[in-house]
């Protein structure tokens, strides 16, 4: 079997495999072929089998095993949501779950404008002050930025929030490792932003903190699809 030559291989073999577990051909606790087997099978490099095997992992469709390979899991109940990969391009696939984070995060911003605490405000501006001094020291922001969003889904009090926005990072974690370098410039937009999402936090203003949330993720969204792969 060797895949065609058009769109993204990686995505192409996910949905093979994909599409032999659901149809049976892998059974949960099965070992997958291995590495070696796989690029023969697929007629693909070694770089896209991992890249694959890296997306299933984060789906949470296999496990891998040092030194033993690769195995099914159990599949989740049909009643649990899950992230599962849709079969686009990896462009578009980072598209769809941006776009269910700016759903949700507008969401949590509005929220946490009107349950905000003091300790909520204290925790998300530390979380910019962390910001600010990475981007000083030309560092990436990555855990500063990931506190600052996770403070305003505490300060939301809904705690699905937060744990939905875990998993969501979950994901995107995979897809992300595919994207350049943020410029510095971009990331002091970033800051700035983020400025303007606690300020209409710390007012109390709901509508301007789900304003705020969606103008800046969906900056994110247009940055991370564009800058893919390039």
């Amino acid at each position: 079997m060797v895949v065609q030559r058009s769109g993204r291989l990686s995505t192409q073999v996910v949905q093979e495999i994909i599409n032999d577990i659901d149809n049976g051909k892998y059974q949960a606790g099965d070992k997958l072929p291995t590495e070696h087997e796989l690029i023969e099978l697929f007629g693909v490099s070694r770089t896209v089998i991992r890249e694959a095997i890296a997306n299933l992992r984060a789906s949470n469709l296999i496990e891998t095993k040092q030194g033993k390979g690769a195995f099914v899991l159990s599949k989740p109940s049909q009643d649990l949501f899950q992230l599962k990969h849709s079969g686009a391009s990896t462009a578009d696939e980072l598209g769809y779950i941006l776009d269910l984070r700016i759903a949700i995060e507008a969401e949590t911003a509005l929220m946490a404008a009107k349950n905000r605490t003091e300790k909520d405000i204290e925790r998300i501006k530390d979380a910019i002050k962390e910001m600010e001094n990475l981007i000083s020291e030309d560092k990436e922001p990555l855990q500063a930025d990931r506190n600052f969003h996770y403070a305003i889904a505490m300060a939301s009090r809904n705690p699905h929030f937060l744990g939905l926005l875990k998993y969501i990072d979950n994901t995107l974690a995979t897809h992300k490792k595919n994207t350049s370098i943020a410029p510095v410039a971009r990331k002091v937009l970033a800051f700035k932003e983020h400025e303007q999402i606690c300020h209409a936090i710390e007012k109390g203003d709901p509508d301007a903190a789900r304003a705020a949330m969606r103008l800046h993720l969906s900056g994110t969204r247009e940055r991370l699809t564009a800058r893919i792969n390039h």
